[in-house]
């Protein structure tokens, strides 16, 4: 048999993601810190704060290991992870294509050495090289078919002996909110609703570590991204040439 072929994503899909994401910006952090539709009673938050709590404990640890100076974070949302990074670098520029998440962004970090810049990340090519560049919860809207294309431009961002780090979503149908249709682990492409009720498609691509290192092998890339208990899979990602020593921990 011949190797599967990878249709190319329908343009109008990305075109929703983006204005789903534009308009969810005010409701966002609802979902990170498990508020309205996305409170699944006690138990199962504490699940997630666990879960959050050890990507983020992750994440502080490396970044004290390799010390990066100048760095990239891709997709930067409303800042959640953007208030982690930016205290232990020197400068970080954040990339999001939407103006209104970087509002809130901007408000909640409030750092001087953060820069921000209006980006689609599909068209996005770096112009600088980074020590560490860093994506939350956006290699998962990355359709199959752009996966090789975004880590090559990846690669290209990294200055040498620089690293990358991936915190995304596990497959757990807990994770989104109470009236979201159950995400099809294998499909690529999920409804989504906002407060209003309207919806949305976006890609969304559950991504395993032992599947994914072995995609990132063939890029020239070494990964050591785990799976939390539920809910996320975070770790490092660096040129196989150039692997960091907290690659190996």
């Amino acid at each position: 048999m011949g190797a599967t072929t990878v249709q190319p994503t329908d343009p109008a899909i990305l075109a929703e993601q983006l204005a789903y994401y534009r308009k969810r910006a005010g409701e966002y952090d609802e979902w990170w810190f498990r508020r309205g539709r996305y409170d699944h009673g006690a138990e199962l938050n504490a699940a997630w704060a666990a879960d959050v709590a050890e990507v983020e404990t992750a994440l502080t640890q490396y970044l004290d290991e390799v010390r990066p100076r100048r760095a990239l974070e891709l997709a930067c949302g409303t800042g959640l992870f953007t208030r982690i990074l930016a205290p232990r670098v020197e400068t970080l520029l954040a990339l999001d294509a939407s103006p209104e998440v970087l509002a809130i962004n901007r408000g909640r970090v409030a750092a001087v050495n953060v820069d921000y810049a209006i980006e689609d990340l599909f068209a996005w090519r770096p112009a600088e090289r980074y020590d560490f560049v860093f994506m939350s919860f956006w290699l998962s809207h990355v359709p199959d078919d752009r996966f090789d294309e975004f880590w090559t431009k990846v690669r290209s961002a990294l200055a040498a002996g620089g690293s990358a780090y991936v915190i995304d979503s596990g497959w757990d149908v807990t994770s989104s909110a109470t009236n979201h249709v159950r995400p099809d682990r294998e499909n690529g492409i999920a409804a989504r609703k906002l407060n209003d009720g309207s919806e949305y498609r976006i890609v969304k691509i559950f991504h395993e570590p032992d599947a994914l290192a072995r995609r990132l092998a063939a890029l020239g890339l070494a990964s050591r991204i785990v799976h939390t208990p539920r809910y996320f899979i975070h770790g490092p990602v660096a040129l196989q040439a150039a692997r960091p020593a907290s690659l190996d921990r």
